[in-house]
């Protein structure tokens, strides 16, 4: 593998399985095999998403990823599998089964890829049960969770135990948009809405309730990365620094600013607009961005390697976006790095 290989944090798989429904109340997902190559995902009898072998098929991914200088992928499951709506018990079912698939695909390229669980977050007690041999059953370097979750942000208290169990566990957490609670009165406006104005918000929101909250303070080795480059948090800190200054109740809540708990956080390249990169690498969290793509999805990042050199940045900050900040989000020992570049 080459010195210059990307390692992509934010892509997803899915299986081309899933299990059967264990009696839900809730829409339960089911792959609808419609060619060799081919599926849908549905949710209970409604289409969600149409697939194909990209999402689970690891030779058709290491062809993307040899044609667009990808060393890695980091796999995470398709973000409505997630399945927060469900009852956690049902969830823990069908989470056993997508973390074995995505152990599954590490195992057979341990080379070309690394993995993110879900763990059922709707029920904390029973999330941190689950994360307690997480590394022994699915060899994962962390988990994947919602930006919301049933409406509730990450950084509320219910939610304190997990991320204690996963700093302890030295698990990374990858926090990607889900059900945007922002746009979820006016998502008659039109269908992208949710995706294209609601997906940042909410992550800002999620990044922004960890540092108000405390998560950040309270967990000095905790690793974090929001996706989508963090949202709206760029345009967020100015005004949460401002109300640490003046707001009585948030400046008793944290001893240091906003700003600076923000440079802790990791965040993804996928952005697609180069000044907005170069300012997060440079300006917001330097050394704290990670490359990402959203690969296999219609929005995802085409040619990453391309869009991080448009950004205008240094060779170092350039390698720091390309594989470092991916390195340290990922704790991976110095001696394996080697394999991976």
């Amino acid at each position: 593998m080459s010195a210059s290989g990307l390692i992509d944090i934010h892509s997803h798989m899915t299986p081309r399985g899933l299990p059967a429904d264990p009696g839900s109340a809730a829409p339960w997902p089911c792959m609808r095999c419609e060619a060799a190559t081919r599926s849908t995902l549905m949710l209970g009898d409604k289409p969600f998403r149409e697939l194909d072998d990209r999402s689970w098929d690891v030779a058709r991914r290491c062809e993307d990823m040899d044609r667009d200088g990808v060393a890695i992928q980091l796999l995470s499951p398709m973000p409505e599998l997630l399945s927060y709506w469900q009852e956690a018990a049902h969830a823990e079912y069908l989470a056993d089964h997508v973390n074995a698939a995505i152990a599954e695909m590490v195992a057979r390229r341990p080379d070309r890829f690394r993995g993110l669980a879900m763990v059922p977050m709707q029920e904390p007690d029973r999330a941190v049960r689950y994360l307690r041999d997480l590394k022994a059953r699915f060899g994962v370097d962390g988990i994947e969770i919602g930006s919301n979750i049933n409406g509730t942000l990450p950084g509320e208290d219910a939610f304190a135990p997990v991320f204690a169990a996963a700093e302890a566990g030295e698990l990374a957490v990858f926090i990607h948009a889900l059900h945007p609670v922002a746009t979820a009165n006016v998502m008659s406006h039109a269908p992208f809405f949710g995706p294209m104005v609601g997906f940042p918000l909410d992550v800002a929101m999620a990044g922004a309730s960890l540092i108000t909250g405390g998560v950040l303070e309270r967990h000095p080795r905790l690793r974090v990365a929001l996706s989508h480059g963090g949202g709206a948090m760029a345009s967020l800190i100015g005004r949460l620094d401002q109300g640490w200054r003046m707001v009585p109740d948030l400046r008793d809540r944290l001893t240091t600013a906003p700003s600076a708990q923000a440079r802790r956080l990791f965040y993804d390249s996928n952005v697609y607009e180069p000044g907005l990169l170069r300012h997060i690498a440079r300006d917001m969290a330097p050394g704290q961005v990670c490359a990402g793509t959203d690969y296999p999805y219609l929005i995802m990042q085409e040619d990453p390697a391309a869009f991080i050199a448009s950004a205008g940045l240094s060779a170092a900050e350039t390698e720091s976006v390309r594989a470092g900040a991916a390195i340290r989000f990922l704790d991976i020992a110095d001696e394996t790095i080697a394999s991976y570049r």
